[in-house]
C-alpha cells in the first residue's frame, strides 16, 4: 500500500502518546493502589551497584535473542552480520513497547525495518521476527510448565496459586493441539487470511485519500510469500534447534532477573516459581496499553504475593523494578537503535 498523505506519521505519534499517557496513568494508579511511600520506601533499600548490576544483566536476553534471529537470517537466506541482526531485534525490542497487543502489534513494524536494512522483501522480514518470537513463546511457555508442574508437586501442598497452577499445566496440551493443526494447515490459512485481509483492506484504502490499495491477489500473494519463508525457516532443522535453544537460553536469563531482583529486595523465592511467574506476566503485554505496562506490573505482583508470600509493596517494587531493567531499559535503547538503523538504511527495501 503507497500512500502520500503526510498526516499518517502525525497520527502515528499522537496515537503512540495516548498510549504512553493511558500506560502511566494505569501504572501510577496501580502503584498508589498499593502504596506509593511502601513501594518507594522498599525500592530505596536497593544498593546503587546492585541496581547497575541488574541493568547489566537485564540486556543479556536481548543479546541471545539478537543471536537467534541471526541464525533465522542464515535459515531463509537473509545476508546480514550479527551486529546487525542484534541491532534489529533490539529496534523490534523498542517497536514491541511501543505498540499495542505487544508484538501482534510490533512484528508488522519490525519486518519492515528488517525489510528496509537487510534488503529484503517484507514476507521474508516478517516471517523472520514472528519465527524468533514464536521460537521464543515455545520457550516461555515450555519453562512455565515444567516450573508449574515442579512447583505444585514438589512446593504448593497448600498454597493459592496451585489451582492455577494446574488450570496452566493443564491447558499446555491444548495450545499444542492448536499449533501442530495451524501448522499442517498453513498453506490453507495464509489463502483465507489473505483473501480476508483483501476484503477489509481494498475498500479502507478506497476510502482513503492518496492511498493506493493493493489488489486481493497481492494480498493473498504477500501471505503466501510469508508462509514461504517459514517453510524455509523449518526446512533447517539444525539451525532452527539451534534458535529455539537461544530462546529457552533467553527466557532462563529473564527468569535469572526476577530472582536476582527478588534476592535483592529480601525475598527468598524458589526457581520454580521464578520459572512460572514470568511466562504468567507476558500474558498482560497482548493488553491494548503499550509494553502491557499497569497490567503486567499488577499481575507479577499478585502471583509474587500469592507464591513468595510476600508483602504487596515489596511485590509491587520487585516487579516495577524486573519490569525497568528487563524491558523498559532495552526498550529505550532500542529505540535509539532503531533511529539509528532508520537513519543509516538510506531507504533502501524491497516491496
Amino acid at each position: 500500500m503507497n500512500t502520500h498523505d503526510t498526516g499518517g506519521p502525525a497520527q502515528s505519534s499522537r496515537g503512540a502518546l495516548l498510549g504512553a499517557l493511558l500506560a502511566g496513568v494505569a501504572l501510577v494508579g496501580y502503584v498508589w493502589f498499593v502504596g506509593t511511600g511502601d513501594v518507594l520506601a522498599a525500592l530505596g533499600r536497593v544498593p546503587p551497584d546492585r541496581a547497575l548490576a541488574l541493568a547489566a544483566i537485564g540486556f543479556c536476553p536481548v543479546l541471545v535473542w539478537g543471536l537467534s534471529l541471526r541464525i533465522v537470517f542464515a535459515a531463509i537466506g537473509v545476508a546480514d552480520s550479527v551486529w546487525e541482526a542484534v541491532a534489529l531485534f533490539v529496534a523490534s525490542v523498542f517497536l514491541n513497547g511501543v505498540t499495542p497487543f505487544g508484538q501482534v502489534g510490533g512484528d508488522p513494524p519490525s519486518a519492515l525495518l528488517i525489510a528496509r536494512r537487510a534488503d529484503a522483501t517484507f514476507e521474508t522480514g516478517l516471517a523472520a521476527i514472528a519465527s524468533v518470537n514464536a521460537l521464543n513463546r515455545v520457550a516461555v511457555v515450555l519453562l512455565g510448565v515444567v516450573g508449574g508442574a515442579w512447583y505444585t508437586v514438589r512446593i504448593a501442598t497448600v498454597d493459592p496459586l496451585r489451582e492455577a497452577v494446574l488450570l496452566a499445566v493443564g491447558l499446555g496440551p491444548v495450545g499444542v493441539i492448536v499449533a501442530v493443526t495451524a501448522w499442517r494447515r498453513r498453506h490453507a490459512l495464509a489463502d483465507w487470511t489473505g483473501g480476508a485481509l483483501g476484503r477489509v483492506l481494498v475498500p479502507a484504502g478506497d476510502l482513503c485519500p492518496g492511498v493506493t490499495p493493493p489488489s486481493r491477489g497481492a494480498v493473498r500473494d504477500r501471505a503466501r510469500g510469508f508462509v514461504a519463508s517459514i517453510d524455509r525457516v523449518a526446512s533447517h532443522p539444525v539451525l532452527l534447534a539451534a534458535a529455539f535453544l537461544l530462546g529457552v537460553a533467553g527466557q532462563l536469563l529473564v527468569a535469572a532477573v526476577l530472582w536476582f531482583v527478588l534476592a535483592v529486595l529480601g525475598v527468598s523465592a524458589s526457581l520454580p516459581l521464578v520459572l512460572l511467574v514470568v511466562p504468567a506476566a507476558k500474558l498482560a503485554g497482548f493488553t491494548p496499553l503499550p509494553g502491557g505496562t499497569g497490567g503486567a506490573e499488577a499481575l507479577l505482583a499478585g502471583l509474587l504475593v500469592a507464591g513468595a508470600g510476600t508483602t504487596a509493596p515489596v511485590a509491587t517494587a520487585a516487579a516495577l523494578l524486573h519490569r525497568v531493567v528487563a524491558f523498559w531499559l532495552p526498550t529505550v535503547v532500542g529505540g535509539l537503535v532503531t533511529i539509528g538503523l532508520l537513519v543509516r538504511s538510506g531507504g533502501r527495501s524491497r516491496r
